[in-house]
C-alpha cells in the first residue's frame, strides 16, 4: 500500500484515539479491581510511551517519503541531464541560462559552466537576435508554446537550422522556460536539396515537347510537364494540379476511353505498356498522332506504387509515312515498268528490305540477310568508294544519295548498277531510313565500252592517216618539186605539160587525207 499523507495523518489519529479510548479503560478497570494507587501514575508512562512509538512511526514514514522524494528528484534530474534530445532552462526576465543537458553541450560545443554565465542571445547571430526580442509578449505565456524555426549558432561559428518549444516551469524560484531545442539543419538541407532537385526536373521534362505524367495507386497525379498540362488543358478546358484524381476523357468513341484504362490498368499490374494513339484536340484541327508508352513505377520491396507515362507526337513522322507510302505506290508502278529493284535500309535495326526484283536481277534466293549479301559482293575495287558515300551522305545530312558500282551475280559474274536513294531523318535529324532503286546498267556499259574501242580504232585510223599516208604524200609532193626544177632546167617541153597535172593530183590526195583526220577527231570527241 502507498502511504500518502492523508493516510499517514488518518492512521495516526486512528491509532492514537485507540490507543487513549483502550488504554486509559484498562488503567481505570485495573485501579478498581487492584486498589493500587500507583496505576495512577502509568498515565504519565503510557503518554510518554505514545509519544516516543509515534515518534519512531513518524521517523520511519517520513524517512522513507524522504528517500522516494531524493530517489524522484534524481531521476527527474537523470532524465533531464542525460536526455537525448536538447533541453535548457532560462530565466523569463534576463534570459540567462539556469541549466543545460548534457545534450545541449555537445550540440553547441559550451561547457555548462559557459553556459550559465550566457543567454540566449550569444547562442544566435546577429540578424536573428532583434527577432528574439521581439517575442517578449511570447515568452510570458504560460502554455507549452511553439516558437518556430530559428538559426542558432556553436561555438567555433557553425550555424544550425533549429525548431524550439518552451514550457513555463519555476526553476529555483524564478519565472523560468523548459526549452526543447530539436535540430533540423539536415533536414532543411535535404529539404532544400530536394526543392532543388525537383526544380531540375521540372525544368529537364519541361525542355521537351513529349508529354510526361506518373500516377500513383489511386490514380492522382503525381507529377506532370507543361506539355502535359497544354493537352489536358486543350482536351478538358480545366487547369490540371498535382494530387487532383487523372480525368479519363470521355471519348466519342468509347473503345478510345476503355483503351486508355485497360493501358492503365496493365501498367499498374507491373507490364510496361505501349500503343498508338490517334486524337483531336480541337475542332477543325487534323487528327494528331502520337506514340505513348507506360512503365510501371516500383519501390524497394519491387511493388508497384504508380505509372510513370510519356506521349511522343509522332504526327509529322505519319504524315512523312503517308506522302512516303504514296510516293513507294507510284514509284512501285514506275518500277513495273522500268524492272528496277527496290530496296528500303531500317537504319536504327540494320535491316535492309529486297523486293523480288532485286532477287531476280542479280539470281541470289531470297534471304532475311540482304544488306549482308549486298556488301559481300560489292566489287573489290567499287567496295570502299560505295561505302564511304554512303556514310558520308549520312554525316552530312544529306537527303540523295547515287553511285554507280559493280555487283557480282549468282552465276558469278560482276553486273553494273546505278543506285539512287532517298534518306529519311528524324525530329532529331536522325537518319532512320534510306530507300533506294537499283537500275541494271549492264547493256549501258557495254554499249560505252563498245563506244570506247571504236574511238579507239578510229584514233589508230587518224593516226595512220596522219603519219603513216601523209608522210608519204608530202614526200611526193617535195620530189615533186625538185623535178619540176629539174625538167625546167633542161627544157623538155613534153614533161612540162605533164607536170601541172601531177601537181594537182598530188594536192588532191593532201586534201583527201586531211578531211580523214579532221572527221577522226571530231568522232572521237
Amino acid at each position: 500500500m502507498k502511504l500518502t499523507p492523508f493516510l499517514i495523518a488518518f492512521l495516526y489519529l486512528l491509532i492514537g484515539v485507540c490507543w487513549i479510548v483502550f488504554s486509559d479503560s484498562m488503567l481505570a478497570t485495573l485501579a478498581h479491581r487492584t486498589g493500587w494507587t500507583f496505576v495512577e501514575h502509568l498515565q504519565t508512562v503510557k503518554g510518554i510511551g505514545y509519544v516516543v512509538v509515534t515518534a519512531a512511526l513518524l521517523y520511519v514514514f517520513i524517512r522513507k517519503l524522504h528517500k522516494q522524494l531524493s530517489h524522484a528528484e534524481e531521476d527527474y534530474k537523470r532524465l533531464f541531464l542525460e536526455n537525448p534530445q536538447v533541453l535548457y532552462v532560462f530565466d523569463v526576465q534576463t534570459f540567462r541560462f539556469l541549466e543545460v543537458n548534457k545534450a545541449t553541450e555537445t550540440q553547441y560545443g559550451y561547457t555548462r559552466d559557459e553556459f550559465l554565465r550566457m543567454t540566449l542571445l550569444d547562442i544566435r547571430p546577429p540578424e536573428e537576435r532583434n527577432r528574439f526580442l521581439a517575442l517578449n509578449h511570447s515568452i510570458a505565456d504560460k502554455t507549452i508554446h511553439f516558437w518556430g524555426r530559428w538559426k542558432h549558432q556553436r561555438k567555433d561559428g557553425q550555424i544550425l537550422i533549429v525548431e524550439i518549444y518552451t514550457h513555463p516551469v519555476n526553476f529555483q524560484g524564478r519565472d523560468a522556460r523548459l526549452t526543447y531545442v530539436r535540430d533540423v539543419t539536415a533536414m532543411v538541407h535535404a529539404q532544400e536539396e530536394l526543392a532543388d532537385l525537383e526544380n531540375k526536373l521540372q525544368a529537364i521534362i519541361n525542355s521537351t515537347d513529349d508529354a510526361i505524367w506518373a500516377i500513383d495507386t489511386h490514380y492522382r497525379l503525381v507529377v506532370f510537364n507543361q506539355a502535359f498540362a497544354n493537352i489536358m488543358q486543350l482536351k478538358t478546358g480545366k487547369t490540371i494540379q498535382a494530387g487532383q484524381t487523372l480525368w479519363i476523357p470521355d471519348y466519342a468513341n468509347i473503345e478510345q476511353a476503355n483503351r486508355w484504362m485497360d493501358a492503365y490498368n496493365k501498367a499498374m499490374a507491373g507490364e510496361k505498356v505501349e500503343f498508338e494513339e490517334t486524337d483531336v484536340l480541337q475542332d477543325g484541327e487534323k487528327p494528331r498522332y502520337a506514340h505513348v508508352s507506360m512503365h510501371p513505377i516500383l519501390n524497394d520491396q519491387q511493388k508497384v506504387i504508380g505509372v510513370a507515362c510519356i506521349l511522343h507526337d509522332i504526327t509529322s513522322m505519319k504524315e512523312q509515312e503517308l506522302r512516303l507510302k504514296e510516293a513507294l505506290e507510284r514509284y512501285d508502278l514506275v518500277t513495273k515498268a522500268t524492272n528496277d529493284a527496290i530496296w528500303d535500309w531500317d537504319i536504327p535495326n540494320n535491316r535492309v528490305v529486297f523486293n523480288e526484283q532485286f532477287w531476280q536481277m542479280f539470281g541470289y534466293e531470297p534471304t532475311e540477310q540482304g544488306g549482308q549479301l549486298w556488301e559481300e559482293n560489292l566489287h573489290p575495287d567499287d567496295k570502299q568508294r560505295v561505302l564511304r558515300g554512303i556514310q558520308q551522305a549520312l554525316d552530312e545530312k544529306q537527303t540523295i544519295w547515287a553511285d554507280e558500282y559493280r555487283l557480282r551475280c549468282g552465276d558469278g559474274k560482276y553486273k553494273y548498277v546505278l543506285d539512287r536513294a532517298y534518306i529519311l531523318y528524324d525530329e532529331h535529324q536522325r537518319p532512320v531510313r534510306m530507300i533506294g532503286a537499283t537500275q541494271d546498267i549492264q547493256l549501258k556499259k557495254e554499249y560505252e565500252q563498245a563506244i570506247l574501242r571504236q574511238n579507239e580504232q578510229l584514233r589508230e585510223i587518224a593516226y595512220v592517216s596522219s603519219h603513216e599516208v601523209r608522210g608519204p604524200a608530202s614526200a611526193l609532193m617535195g620530189l615533186f618539186a625538185l623535178l619540176e626544177e629539174y625538167l625546167t632546167a633542161q627544157k623538155d617541153l613534153d614533161y612540162q605539160e605533164l607536170m601541172p597535172l601531177i601537181q594537182q593530183s598530188l594536192e588532191q590526195l593532201d586534201s583527201v587525207i586531211h578531211k580523214i583526220v579532221d572527221k577522226t577527231s571530231r568522232l572521237m570527241q
